[in-house]
């Protein structure tokens, strides 16, 4: 099997200061060709640590990717260190030169002497163009091996990716992959349920997959097989899929809301917004979401229209989420609503402990709130998960 190793450069992968997520997204984008994935690495910017690994894979990959380094700054060491590797020498182009020119021009800034680096190339590195950003990448192609150099941004290096993958000329893969994503069960419930397809050998494997819209249960390896075990998987999860393969709750919500002519709103509060900001990420949601208010506070929960009798039960109560949507629906003038409250932590909060969460909905065909207990593990992960339980619980209460 043919060996491809992905390196993300950069200190800042290293100690968490940028989440590296282009290493993995890169990998996922060579699952339907013969290449054997074994690692993904990240290095510091340090030349002689970069280089030296460099040197050991070229001794064995048919295929390394390199994400980022590409900078003008004298921590940006990708370039150098493939030189080194290589044994090559970096001279300036001057077409590259002109071109960063213009790209600076064109914003109507002046290029600094250090951008010059990004025009450095050695004599077997091809240009691979940036139209979004100063960073040109590299292709090096020698003899049975390819080395690709691409800048960190994704929106930079996703359109030069792409282009670039077709030329490699890489072998295929006879490969499949389906993903149900699921809400409303656990991993260990999941695997109670499907225990048999787990243990399976042979041309298609299962595995489960927790995120914070539910769990993914996915089948990859060969078309034929996965299609069997997709079909024979399916019946004994259908009542807790709320999508397949790329689906989003967000995606499926605003495209069965816009079929139907009908409208959303959303109140908030411990979700702080987060729920708008998930409907708003789909083109076209301006069809269907009509607004949202972040009520956090007991005033602004009174400012939006819950009664002052519910609030003084308590926020963190079934009857507060569900007058928080009845109010967000009839302000707004919404088909639907959804309201969040809750207890993100990290101390209770009304008695409730951290990772209590109520859901409040509205709407002709439904109306009431439900409660969720989430591991109360970070602030971030309970907003996540609610944020997505409110979606995936309307997806639910909406005929398809």
């Amino acid at each position: 099997m043919l060996l491809a190793e992905i390196i993300g450069v950069g200190t800042e992968l290293i100690y968490g200061e940028t989440f590296d997520s282009n290493t993995a997204e890169i990998a996922r984008s060579l699952r339907g060709y013969g290449l054997e994935i074994t690692r993904t690495l990240r290095f510091a910017d340090e030349l002689p640590a970069l280089s030296g690994q460099l040197k050991e894979s070229l001794s064995r990959c048919r295929l390394i990717v390199l994400s980022g380094g590409l900078g003008p700054t004298p921590d940006d060491i990708t370039r150098e260190a493939i030189a080194e590797a290589l044994c090559e020498p970096m001279e300036p182009d001057p077409s590259m030169v002109q071109a960063i020119q213009a790209r600076f021009a064109s914003m109507g800034r002046q290029m600094h002497e250090s951008n010059l680096k990004q025009a450095m190339k050695i004599p077997s590195a091809s240009w691979l163009e940036n139209p979004r950003g100063t960073a040109p990448g590299w292709w090096v192609h020698k003899e049975n091996l390819d080395i690709v150099a691409l800048p960190g941004p994704p929106a930079e290096w996703r359109p030069m990716w792409e282009e670039l993958l077709p030329k490699l000329l890489l072998p295929a893969k006879n490969y499949r992959q389906k993903s149900f994503k699921t809400y409303g069960l656990g991993e260990s419930q999941i695997v109670q349920v499907l225990g048999g397809f787990f243990r399976r050998q042979g041309p298609a494997e299962v595995g489960t997959y927790a995120k914070s819209h539910g769990v993914d249960v996915v089948i990859r390896g060969e078309p034929q097989a996965v299609s069997q075990l997709a079909d024979s998987i399916r019946p004994l999860i259908a009542a807790n899929i709320w999508g397949e393969d790329a689906d989003t709750p967000q995606g499926l919500l605003v495209a069965r809301l816009a079929k139907a002519g009908q409208t959303l709103a959303t109140a908030e509060s411990l979700s702080g917004g987060m729920l708008g900001s998930l409907l708003t990420q789909v083109p076209g949601a301006s069809q269907v979401y009509l607004g949202g208010m972040v009520c956090y506070t007991r005033e602004a929960k009174a400012f939006l229209g819950v009664p002052q009798g519910v609030l003084e039960k308590g926020t963190v109560s079934p009857e507060c989420a569900q007058a928080m949507a009845e109010a967000a629906a009839r302000g707004l003038g919404a088909t639907y609503a959804l309201a969040t409250t809750g207890v993100a932590g990290p101390e209770e909060l009304e008695g409730q402990p951290v990772g209590t969460v109520y859901i409040g909905f509205a709407g002709p065909s439904l109306g009431g709130a439900k409660r969720f207990r989430f591991p109360a593990s970070t602030r971030e992960l309970v907003r996540e998960r609610a944020s997505y339980a409110a979606l995936t619980l309307l997806l639910a209460g909406l005929v398809p």
